[in-house]
């Protein structure tokens, strides 16, 4: 077995320089990120249809910042902003975390925001860039994510990132009013 990774154990996850793909910079989200077309995502039922902040009552640009802040001050949590290289403009987010120091483990999750950037790769070009940083630079052994089993682009972007179907969990969410599978993927460190 391989040590422990040692970067996160008692600091903050952010990061110290930006990290880049083809198309996108990767770089920690700041409260001052939070704007209007942020808060539209999560309002949006088109956006948050498999995510579970669209069962929250309220969305409001404090709460988001508060969120992003409480990201950044956490010792076991990575959010950062998907920024396109050409515009800087911002498309969504990708989170790592929590981690779980003692298993070098951590689930991955994403948002593309920006519907116009849909189907086009961003989501698998910012989740390659992370999983990497996270066994190449934070030492993790094991990456996962989930999905609802409809969310096909979720999938698609996940398994051509190299993430495997790990676990079909039947009737463990909700949606549109119906019991349905959720679906479980994982990565592992290349030996």
């Amino acid at each position: 077995m391989r040590g422990y990774p040692v970067r996160w154990f008692n600091e903050s996850m952010l990061l110290e320089k930006h990290l880049d793909t083809p198309r996108l910079t990767l770089k920690n989200l700041k409260e001052e990120d939070v704007q209007a077309n942020y808060l539209k995502w999560l309002v949006d039922p088109e956006v948050n249809r498999f995510l579970e902040v669209r069962f929250e009552k309220k969305q409001s640009l404090e709460k988001i910042r508060g969120f992003v802040k409480s990201m950044n001050e956490s010792k076991n949590d990575l959010l950062l902003g998907l920024f396109e290289k050409k515009g800087g403009y911002h498309i969504g987010n990708i989170r790592l975390g929590p981690t779980v120091k003692e298993h070098a483990r951590s689930p991955i999750g994403y948002l593309i925001g920006e519907k116009l950037y849909w189907n086009k790769g961003y989501g698998t070009e910012a989740i390659r860039r992370v999983v990497r940083y996270g066994f190449e630079s934070l030492g993790l052994e094991k990456i996962t994510a989930g999905c609802y089993e409809n969310n096909l682009g979720s999938s698609k972007a996940l398994e051509k990132s190299g993430f495997t179907l790990e676990a079909r969990m039947p009737r463990s969410v909700i949606f549109e009013n119906q019991r349905i599978a959720s679906l479980m993927f994982g990565i592992d460190r290349p030996l």
